[in-house]
């Protein structure tokens, strides 16, 4: 769940998220000023979160009956409808949510880091005219399924397909200024990537996307592994011995499973980590040398590109918004 709460003035999902955003008084600025949402009609609308915060944000969140599909580029959120079980959302991952009902539930954004997703909503009738379905049955189609079919609710993420990362990616990156073309490449982006979900929940096409029941618990292992000891020099054949699973099977399921290749896992952990330190006040090299990084140039550089700003601003905090 995306939308903050504490009332509802609309029942439209269109316009629910921004409404809310603005009367909240509780919303941090630095989350509030990442939010935009374009309404394009018909029941269809796209938000983008794009930005970084030094804190974290945790909110209850409520959701009118809608279909919504969320691509993570940067950043994590935990989220969980009541009664349900908690969905962990990263980069690389889209997570889709369908509700004949108002649902509720909380939401916690991770800060300390650069925070980049595309949310596009369809209301009930919109969906319906254009599949068929006023509400999706996701139920036994995601990775992670957190869906309480007995409340009309459906929720839970998969990997992202490379198309739907690109249209997530031309959404923040979209430079059109005129009204009426940008409201048609914005519509004709939700509409791609509705195409691109659908494709990818057909039967037998989201079973081929994830490993094997066999290997998910090893996968599960092996990104625990980084995530303890993001110091190691961690490579490939490390990793496979350490779980038991041959490389290929390793690489090939990680990259399903996570939404990333075990190298770029290993350093989003290590930058992740390293913006925590450096904003708690560690210094540089005391830092560098934490995640596994013995050259304090090549420590700076890949956290600038992770980051956008150099370790020494970071930690003076004039990366912020």
């Amino acid at each position: 769940m995306s939308n903050p709460t504490g009332q509802t003035r609309s029942a439209d999902p269109s316009r629910l998220v921004e409404d809310l955003y603005k009367a909240a008084s509780d919303v941090p600025a630095e989350w509030a000023g990442m939010f935009r949402r374009v309404e394009l009609g018909d029941g269809i609308s796209i938000g983008c979160m794009h930005g970084r915060a030094r804190s974290d944000w945790e909110m209850r969140a409520k959701s009118p009956p809608m279909f919504c599909m969320a691509v993570m580029l940067d950043g994590q959120l935990r989220t969980a409808l009541d009664g349900g079980s908690t969905l962990d959302f990263r980069p690389g991952m889209v997570s889709l949510m369908s509700t004949g009902a108002t649902a509720s539930g909380w939401n916690r954004f991770t800060g300390h880091s650069g925070f980049k997703m595309v949310d596009i909503r369809l209301t009930p009738d919109a969906l319906s005219r254009l599949t068929g379905h006023a509400v999706m049955p996701l139920h036994g189609r995601l990775l992670q399924d957190c869906s309480l079919p007995g409340l009309d609710t459906f929720m839970g993420c998969t990997p992202a397909s490379t198309g739907l990362m690109r249209v997530a990616s031309d959404v923040l990156a979209c430079r059109l200024e005129t009204g009426t073309a940008r409201h048609l490449y914005m519509r004709a982006k939700a509409l791609e990537a509705l195409a691109l979900v659908l494709e990818g929940l057909a039967p037998g096409n989201a079973a081929r996307l994830l490993p094997i029941p066999a290997d998910r618990q090893r996968l599960l292992q092996a990104k625990a592994l980084l995530e303890s000891s993001y110091g190691q020099d961690w490579t490939v054949q490390a990793l496979s011995r350490a779980v038991g699973l041959n490389e290929k099977r390793l690489q090939s399921g990680f990259q399903a499973l996570f939404g990333l290749p075990i190298h770029a896992q290993l350093t989003q952990i290590r930058m992740d980590t390293a913006a925590d330190m450096l904003a708690k006040g560690a210094s540089v090299t005391e830092t560098a040398y934490a995640v596994g990084f013995s050259s304090l140039s090549h420590f700076s550089k890949v956290f600038r590109n992770a980051k956008g700003a150099a370790p020494k601003q970071w930690a003076l905090g004039s990366h912020a918004a």
